[in-house]
């Protein structure tokens, strides 16, 4: 079979994958938690040993994982346990079925039946150092058996206990409808978790030093390796002296919380066993061991319940060596104009003046002299083999994403990671991995350049996680040879096929938007009352918000959309989809709505007040109007002023294509112009930053009457009603 229609088989292939997985959540899971208990277990066993045949999970479907099946086995082998290969084979066969039990669990969470599950405790009473505490309580655990019923069994004994999640399940790579299996979980979690709550670490560490303060029981997981941009420790584990991720420490140290441990096993029908770890002073370094030596004795002891061993390459283990320099030396007689650069221009958003100015910020930090040495084509018109044959330069720049925000220096640090890691090819780090202290907090240019240039305290290079990526840097004499072996690899495949010589360069940092226009905007569902039945989504894009609507209200929808986006819409029956403006929509074809929502729109319209007075006419009488604008008011564009900048982005507060700016006050004075009543608020926005928070203080003293509301909002999210 030729190359050919072999990658078209394999395509089919997997888009049928995709098919059968969106059926898997949406339909068989939440049948299973319909079931008795009982037989719900034993089927969920037997839908994660098909999972486990097939080598498939939701991460391996969404983003690009593969792998898991080969890693999870190489991570097997990496435990201090003599293990023939069939052993091996059956803990990676127990892996899938004990994760694909956990997702029954969640459904189980979500349906509120956790009054009808039993658990018993070891040891016996232990629970009664979780309540009337005097300082705060840090649990780790690890991607084991029943994990996350285990939170509902810890507050079964009145403590108050909050988790730490992650947003990775809100890529919008992730099948739709597991990303409302997990809504749904969390959000079923929240009611059994005596007042505590759910919050993604994306958002900042701030809430968890809040939480571990007021002396709360804060649950985060224990098993994951370090990233190249987050904190680390070393700490004695499954046998060896790895290095994984610390922020958890360091957050239980700085606010002198106690630290230990537990898991959760599943016994059989509907009984539970939860065992607690030893608990000791954080700073007190043994608390640490104790953790991590009682997490691995209970792996060791069920090798197949711990779900997570896919990670466990990716920890490194600690070698006794001479102290090595982090400072990165550049390679030998290398400038930054000693590489070419490729722009694969294939993006949902291509032709976009979103995208053009994207593109032209890139050209005027990236391209350097002589101009020639930059390229822009579409992935079918740069074959990598043809391509490379044609550089003059040693390396050879990629941006797979053209929708990228990056700075001057990226081509610099790929190169000195090239030669500090002796590798063949640098991947520059990004937003995916970007969490814990290097959580992503930029709004501006500013913001930006600042937290890239900060990065620089990292080291030059680090393991590859393995993630596609969005740019990455070659040796075009590297690159030749391989192509020489597989002519067939394709851009996306090259850092993969180089296998151990590809490495991740901490300090070169990249940020995607190319899925700027594909947000469901699920958080607005919550603004709209349950008796709104008919939306209008004017400007929606492919209308993933009003799909949302659709499927988690039940109701019926109509897309306005000017732009081809509403051609790339997927198809509903209750979705009405018109390529067209608001003023062109009629009244007498499409009938009046409960509501019409303006999600990031008005901002890009000349006439905002036109659209809203347009919007009356297709309204029933009390009718809804739901909206979200960007804040001009928001800390870091007065900040920004405050500096002399103002500097217009493919994305953001100061959005290219934004012609209106509004602060809460001169949205609100636009509404009541057009007839509209305000019926509830929502500020949206991180924490405000140290930095600007003494600022204030500053301006205080000096008697400014600062509207501190407005500085810490982003993002205006508005419900107003018909007068």
């Amino acid at each position: 079979m030729s190359a050919a229609p072999r990658s078209l088989w394999s395509r089919l292939l997997w888009r049928a994958v995709r098919l059968v997985h969106r059926f898997d959540f949406a339909v068989v899971l939440p049948a299973l938690g319909r079931l008795p208990i009982g037989l719900g277990h034993r089927l969920a066993a037997w839908r994660g040993a098909l999972n486990a045949m097939t080598g498939r999970d939701w991460r391996s479907v969404a983003l690009g994982f593969r792998h898991i099946r080969a890693q999870s086995a190489l991570g097997y082998r990496q435990l201090p346990l003599a293990a023939s290969d069939a052993q091996v084979r059956r803990w990676v066969r127990e892996r899938f079925i004990a994760e694909s039990r956990d997702e029954y669990e969640a459904r189980l969470i979500a349906d509120r039946r956790v009054p009808e599950l039993v658990c018993d405790v070891l040891p016996a009473g232990s629970l009664g150092q979780l309540v009337n505490r005097d300082r705060g309580l840090l649990l780790l655990t690890p991607h084991f058996e029943s994990f996350v019923l285990g939170l509902t069994f810890l507050a079964r004994s009145g403590a108050k206990v909050s988790v730490m999640s992650s947003a990775v399940t809100h890529d919008p790579r992730v099948d739709p409808a597991v990303q409302r299996h997990f809504t749904a979980k969390y959000r079923g979690l929240e009611n059994f978790l005596n007042g505590g709550r759910i919050v993604d670490l994306e958002l900042g560490t701030r809430q968890f030093y809040r939480m571990l303060k007021d002396k709360e029981v804060l649950v985060i997981l224990g098993d994951g390796p370090a990233l190249p941009n987050g904190a680390s420790m070393e700490v004695e584990f499954l046998g060896a002296r790895r290095v994984l991720s610390g922020g958890a420490l360091r957050m239980a140290q700085r606010t002198q919380s106690d630290l230990g441990s537990y898991v959760c096993r599943h016994l059989g029908g509907n009984r539970y066993e939860l065992e607690l770890g030893p608990i000791g002073r954080a700073e007190d370094p043994s608390a640490l061991s104790a953790a991590y030596r009682f997490l691995s004795e209970a792996i060791l002891k069920h090798p197949g319940g711990w779900w997570a061993a896919d990670l466990l390459p990716s920890m490194p283990v600690v070698q006794e060596q001479a102290p090595v320099s982090t400072t990165a030396a550049p390679p030998p007689g290398a400038t930054p104009g000693d590489h070419e650069t490729l722009v694969l221009t294939d993006s949902p958003l291509a032709a976009s003046q979103e995208l053009d100015c994207g593109l032209r910020q890139l050209r005027k930090q990236l391209r350097g002299k002589p101009e020639a040495l930059w390229h822009e084509a579409t992935d079918a018109q740069a074959a990598p083999n043809e391509f490379l044959q044609r550089c003059s330069a040693p390396y050879l720049l990629v941006l797979l994403e053209p929708a990228l925000l990056a700075t001057a220096s990226l081509p610099a640090e790929l190169q000195a990671c090239l030669s500090a890691a002796d590798a063949a090819c640098a991947v520059a780090a990004d937003q995916r991995g970007a969490s814990g202290e290097w959580a992503i907090g930029y709004t501006t240019q500013v913001d930006f350049e600042r937290y890239v240039a900060r990065r620089q305290s990292l080291p030059p290079s680090a393991s590859w996680d393995g993630v596609t990526p969005w740019a990455y840097m070659v040796r075009v004499a590297s690159a030749r040879e391989l192509l020489q072996r597989e002519p067939g690899l394709g851009w996306q495949e090259l850092p993969r096929a180089f296998a151990g010589r590809t490495v991740t360069a901490p300090r070169a940092f990249v940020h995607s938007y190319g899925e700027y226009q594909q947000g469901a905007r699920e958080e607005m569902l919550e603004l709209l009352p349950s008796t709104v039945r008919r939306l209008l989504d004017v400007g929606g894009g492919e209308g993933r918000f009003a799909r949302a609507f659709i499927e988690q209200r039940g109701g019926e929808a109509w897309l306005v959309e000017p732009s081809a986006a509403a051609a790339k819409a997927q198809p509903h029956d209750r979705l009405r989809v018109f390529q067209g403006t608001l003023e062109q929509t009629d009244p007498q074809q499409a009938g009046l709505f409960d509501a019409v929502s303006f999600l990031d729109v008005l901002e890009h319209m000349e006439h905002p007040l036109q659209a809203l007075l347009g919007a009356r006419r297709l309204l029933r009488p009390g009718g809804l109007l739901l909206a979200s604008v960007p804040n001009v008011g928001h800390w870091s564009v007065v900040r920004d002023l405050a500096l002399g900048r103002f500097d217009y982005g493919p994305v953001g507060i100061l959005c290219t294509t934004h012609l209106r700016f509004f602060t809460k006050r001169s949205l609100e004075e636009m509404l009541a112009e057009a007839g509209f009543e305000v019926v509830r608020w929502r500020h949206a926005g991180p924490a405000m930053p140290e930095e600007f928070e003494r600022f204030i203080a500053a301006g205080a003293q000096a008697q400014l009457a600062w509207d501190t509301e407005s500085l810490q909002t982003e993002s205006l999210h508005v419900l107003a009603a018909l007068r």
